[in-house]
């Protein structure tokens, strides 16, 4: 029987046996048949269930991050499960965490070591419910050449996730759903970057930039993606495009606070807000993306830099309401200040009698 439960990503997924089949194989392609043997390989899947956004840190969370740091663990960024266990096994647990991150800390360890002893070392899936929550320093995930994540079940390949990975593990852009391209009249959907991602290292000059050549109709397609560095510092603020020996380069839309930006050895993450580049005619659009150049040979992103902002529409409103409320407490002591009592009080004794005399 199939357990009602609202599995809303991003996910973390671990586990303590050396071979972690999540890692090992090409999540983009998995069928059915794949998903049913990794569900089946463990004895228990357990999910935890998270009820706010606050981060994951090394203060709160001591337990789990000793967990996962013994444990192999992939990060899967998207919204939704590609295929859920529940149609898989019946040995799925859910268990909804508290709002104390302390107390979910020692819950989620103490549940899947209690799991783990019952079931053996290895036998035991962990899957993390983040309820759509920022990224953080747990999302470090492993990324190959030949790797990438399905975000939900699609049957239209341009709704699938994309990551392009340049060669030596220079750079790295993750998108969602493929880059949209509208030039010269033409809205293109790109997808097929076979013909390869490089990375020009610039790293002196202070600046580097992220290749990758698709195949458009027969016609290649070229992307250039800028990237400078100062003060320890990169920011991607425009990217150069040549398609039909015609070249153009598209700026990024925003300021100095939106645009993507991160320090050096960080990654940066928007899943709220898409980026768009253009200059007035052509457009380049990228929707839910993650971006990292300088990876210096490294396999997983860096911490990550995300577009989550302090001002919100709740913060507003929050906002709004208190200089209401503060405005009409205001009013309220003006009009106590403005009540004066009276400076003198008559009484039956102090009354003068007055008499009419008439002629």
């Amino acid at each position: 029987m199939r357990i009602d439960a609202n599995l809303r990503g991003p996910f973390l997924l671990w586990s303590q046996e050396e071979n972690f089949k999540l890692q090992e194989n090409n999540l983009r392609h998995f069928s059915e048949f794949d998903y049913d043997n990794i569900y089946k390989s463990y004895n228990e899947i357990i999910i935890y269930v998270r009820n706010n956004t606050n981060r994951l840190d090394d203060i709160n969370w001591p337990k789990f991050k000793n967990l996962i740091k013994n444990s192999q663990y992939t990060y899967w960024p998207q919204n939704q499960l590609i295929a859920e266990p529940f149609d898989y096994t019946n040995n799925v647990t859910v268990i909804t965490l508290s709002n104390n991150p302390l107390d979910e800390d020692a819950q989620i360890v103490s549940s899947f070591k209690k799991s783990s002893t019952i079931n053996g070392i290895g036998k035991v899936l962990g899957i993390l419910v983040y309820n759509k929550e920022p990224a953080h320093w747990i999302s470090k995930r492993e990324v190959t050449e030949k790797s990438t994540t399905t975000i939900q079940p699609q049957t239209d390949e341009n709704d699938k996730s994309f990551i392009y990975l340049a060669g030596g593990k220079k750079a790295i852009l993750y998108v969602t759903k493929a880059l949209k391209l509208e030039i010269s009249n033409e809205s293109l959907k790109l997808i097929d970057d076979k013909e390869g991602v490089t990375f020009d290292d610039q790293k002196a000059k202070g600046y580097g930039r992220l290749n990758i050549l698709f195949s458009v109709d027969n016609e290649k397609l070229k992307l250039r993606f800028n990237f400078t560095l100062a003060r320890g510092t990169w920011s991607m603020k425009a990217v150069e495009v040549e398609y039909k020996n015609n070249k153009t380069v598209l700026s990024i839309v925003g300021d100095s606070h939106s645009i993507p930006s991160a320090p050096l050895g960080f990654s940066y993450r928007c899943s709220d807000q898409q980026a768009i580049f253009t200059n007035g005619l052509d457009t380049l659009t990228l929707t839910d993306y993650q971006v990292q150049p300088w990876l210096n040979g490294s396999n997983k992103f860096g911490n990550v830099y995300d577009c989550v902002g302090f001002v919100s529409s709740p913060i507003l409103a929050g906002i709004f309401v208190s200089f209401f409320l503060c405005g009409i407490l205001s009013i309220g002591i003006l009009a106590l200040m403005d009540v004066n009592t009276p400076n003198r009080f008559e009484s039956s004794r102090s009354k003068q009698l007055t008499f009419t005399v008439q002629d």
